[in-house]
């Protein structure tokens, strides 16, 4: 499912005299701290309290809701569409000690469907994390996670000869140094990600396995910053990664590990606070064991800005572009993965303090390493977050997706709608 916002009800509630209910009052009223954008902002009128435990607060959060799926299976003809119940716990417990942290978090993600109940899912994530000070210029960080999530059907990887999506699990952690010297900040971080597919039934009878994309993916990263002038910091970043799979071969008979690297130039900016982000620049390489596999190596780029253009609106935009895993394949050839370039903007506006719009514009292209396939994603999206109070909100959203891809019977487009209630405590 891709995630969404449009809010028939807000639009509604936006146009029959909204200045009479709960937190009518102007944004205004609590200007944007220094490098904070509007979604970022607090809200003491409506914010979530929690429960507070000795140094924890503890914030428990429940959305559920509905969404409207016009092309259930993602295809080019013969669509289906469906409703479907969605539901979506959520347990964080954040600490507030003088120094260091340390956080859990735990959520879920359960949807199912009134017609097509092959396609119902449950995903679910657990993650601990935390910060250990050493000095004031210097301090450890780590992070510990395990999730279970499925892939669409119009996922990069989805085969439309299967019955059911592809579930999956990945389990990792990631840990990093970081040190301040005056106008220097240099980090070192590294993390391992493993990677666990099950077997999935298929249309025509059978089982579609799936042990062969088991894998282990690891990357060390360096960085070193200098604050040239106030709210400028130029850097260079290096990083090392390599990927082991379960398997030797896969059930082709190919050997599918990796190792590559990148580097990077870049520049962050903090521009009176109104202004945050950074832009970067570089080289990046994969290769793989087996030569019957396409190796990659060409430009690296990517970045991300906030500019708050006023105190009630940020634009927000972000450029990637990385070499990803794959199974895909046409014929006997088989791609050794693909090069994802993205690019987007999003508008985030606070009409009221306790209603928030929001419209996302995104365009994805995936080229496929040593097969003739290139993707063409384009996604747009607008929406609305109404809180009635501290304890109760509404958030709805429509989603419009279409894919064009040179590889035959991958085409679609797609149209999702939502609405959800958010209780809170």
């Amino acid at each position: 499912m891709k995630s969404s916002t449009l809010s028939v009800l807000a639009l509604a509630l936006a146009t029959t005299g909204l200045s009479s209910l709960p937190g009518a009052a102007p944004a205004s009223a609590q200007d944007l701290q220094r490098g904070e954008t509007v979604l970022e902002r607090r809200r003491p009128e409506v914010e979530q309290l929690g429960i507070r435990a000795g140094s924890f607060n503890i914030l428990p959060r429940l959305e559920t809701g509905v969404t409207y799926d016009s092309n259930v299976f993602a295809t080019s003809s013969n669509r289906r569409d469906d409703y479907i119940w969605v539901v979506r716990p959520r347990l964080d417990i954040r600490s507030d000690f003088s120094s260091h942290a340390l956080n859990f978090s735990a959520l879920a993600n359960a949807g199912r469907y009134s017609d097509y109940t092959s396609e119902n899912y449950t995903d679910y994530q657990v993650q601990a994390d935390g910060r250990f000070d050493v000095s004031r210029n210097g301090s450890l960080d780590g992070a510990l996670f395990h999730r279970r999530n499925h892939e669409g059907r119009g996922d990069t990887d989805s085969f439309t000869g299967n019955a059911e999506p592809v579930v999956y699990r990945v389990s990792g952690g990631e840990a990093g140094y970081t040190q301040r010297f005056n106008r220097i900040r240099a980090r070192l971080a590294g993390h391992a990600n493993y990677y666990e597919y099950d077997d999935t039934p298929l249309n025509a009878g059978g089982v579609s396995r799936q042990g062969d994309r088991d894998r282990w993916e690891y990357a060390g990263t360096g960085r070193v910053g200098y604050e040239f002038m106030d709210g400028y910091e130029t850097f260079i970043q290096g990083t090392y990664s390599w990927t082991r799979h379960r398997m030797d071969r896969d059930f082709s008979g190919v050997n599918r590990d990796s190792d590559g690297y990148e580097i990077v130039a870049g520049l962050s900016t903090d521009l009176t606070g109104l202004i945050t982000g950074e832009v970067y620049a570089g080289y990046l390489a994969k290769n793989y064991d087996d030569s019957r596999l396409k190796d990659f190596s060409g430009v690296s780029f990517g970045g991300r800005v906030n500019w708050s253009v006023t105190q009630l609106t940020t634009v927000s935009g972000s450029v990637s572009r990385s070499v990803r895993e794959t199974s895909s394949s046409i014929g006997r050839s088989a791609a050794s993965s693909y090069t994802r370039t993205l690019v987007a903007v999003g508008v985030d506006h606070e009409l009221l303090r306790s209603l928030l719009l929001n419209a996302r514009a995104q365009y994805r292209l995936d080229d496929f390493n040593g097969i003739s396939r290139q993707d063409d994603v384009y996604t747009l999206g607008a929406g609305a977050t109404y809180q009635l109070n501290r304890y109760l909100s509404l958030t709805g959203g429509y989603t419009y997706e279409k894919r064009k891809s040179d590889a035959a019977g991958l085409d679609y487009s797609n149209n999702l709608v939502y609405l959800r209630v958010g209780a809170q405590m």
